[in-house]
């Protein structure tokens, strides 16, 4: 996939938040990715789908899944515009109640990508038939996996933790389908670093959520380094309350910092739980890895 190499995401320290936490406490703003506005989903795909290869006038059918306003599924039909490609996502839920200028369904439209709206256990069966009529018309097919969980998902991620400036002790991120987290885990393994990797799950149990992540490790890192907590879900996916909204906005008036209620709102409202519960000690220097999906702050509707 010819692109243009990504340079490092910006990484600085938030003052504010370590003087009330009582830890050194810095950023790594993957939320400024500048293509896609896709957060990790944009690292991830770029490695998926540089793995293949696309001519100038190309006939594959990029295909994947994800929730009803996937960021995911936006970063694909984008990649997919970029690179003259049709694109089909097949999304879990009903369709997107944002304003039609608003959210990640508004790109969906715009780039002119199919879509279905499939329950979530009709997810799989609906993939195996748009590909089986793609291929029956000629097409080459790319199956992008959800949430680009995959071994080059990941390794986009352990690539990406060379980007840090030094060891931290503790870095905290948003763990959805776990490819981020494994891929951070391996970066960390291979520089010979101590750091603790902890994972905020969004939307998995504990147990699910380390066997995805477990999958993606390939015996590299040993499974006692794997560190998830399932706390602070609110619920699971897509799911907030007013406490969480409110935690929200607290941080953009501290730090000026975005974040959205379903992924990263969730994983600084975990890292400040954790300090103040002595999970992570006063003192320790911290990485708050942001991942994106600020788009979720667009849509509107209950959760």
């Amino acid at each position: 996939m010819d692109m243009i190499e990504l340079n490092p995401s910006p990484f600085y320290k938030m003052e504010s938040l370590s003087g009330i936490l009582g830890v050194e406490l810095w950023v790594k703003r993957d939320d400024l990715i500048p293509e896609f506005m896709g957060g990790n989903k944009v690292r991830k795909n770029r490695r998926i789908l540089a793995s293949h290869s696309f001519g100038e006038s190309d006939s594959t059918l990029l295909v994947t899944n994800g929730g009803a306003d996937s960021n995911h599924a936006r970063v694909i039909a984008m990649m997919g515009a970029q690179l003259g490609c049709s694109v089909h996502l097949v999304l879990h839920g009903e369709p997107s109640l944002s304003p039609p200028t608003c959210g990640n369904a508004f790109f969906y439209r715009a780039t002119g990508a199919d879509v279905t709206y499939v329950e979530a256990d009709a997810i799989r069966s609906t993939i195996d038939t748009v590909v089986e009529r793609a291929k029956s018309e000629g097409k080459r097919v790319l199956v992008v996996p959800g949430g680009g969980h995959s071994p080059e998902g990941a390794e986009a991620y352990a690539q990406a933790v060379a980007e840090l400036p030094f060891a931290p002790d503790w870095l905290v991120h948003a763990s959805g389908t776990g490819g981020t987290q494994a891929g951070l885990l391996m970066g960390v393994a291979r520089l010979g670093w101590t750091t603790k990797v902890q994972g905020v799950s969004v939307a998995r149990t504990e147990s699910r959520g380390r066997e995805a992540i477990a999958a993606l490790l390939g015996g590299e890192v040993p499974l006692e380094f794997i560190a998830l907590t399932a706390d602070y879900r609110f619920g699971g996916y897509g799911q907030f309350d007013s406490d969480l909204m409110a935690f929200i906005e607290d941080i953009v008036k501290l730090e000026g910092l975005p974040l959205d209620p379903v992924y990263t709102g969730k994983a600084m409202y975990g890292l400040a739980r954790m300090v103040n519960e002595g999970r992570i000690p006063k003192g320790a220097r911290v990485v708050f890895w942001h991942t994106g999906g600020l788009m979720n702050l667009m849509t509107s509707g209950e959760k």
